[in-house]
């Protein structure tokens, strides 16, 4: 029973560690992206939803959402960041 205690425990803090190195990554991107993925996942918000509050079309939304994940994506490339 301890060892499942543990298992829960590492993976507490393995979550909550990538958590944080996406919140980084999240934080480094262009401002327009930035609140996208802010509306969408941490908000959890429509893309219909976040179009009308950021006052743009739902393409647009959807194009900065793209480009988030891109960005995303290549820093953890270009920095070697695991994300588990």
């Amino acid at each position: 029973m301890l060892q499942v205690t543990d298992d829960n425990a590492e993976q507490r803090i393995i979550r909550s560690q990538t958590h944080d190195k996406v919140r980084a990554l999240v934080d480094m991107l262009p401002p327009e992206q930035r609140e996208v993925v802010i509306l969408r996942h941490y908000a959890d918000m429509s893309f219909k939803e976040i179009a009308k509050l950021t006052r743009v079309s739902i393409n647009t939304a959807l194009g900065r959402m793209r480009y988030a994940l891109i960005n995303i994506r290549k820093m953890v490339e270009e920095k070697d960041i695991v994300l588990q």
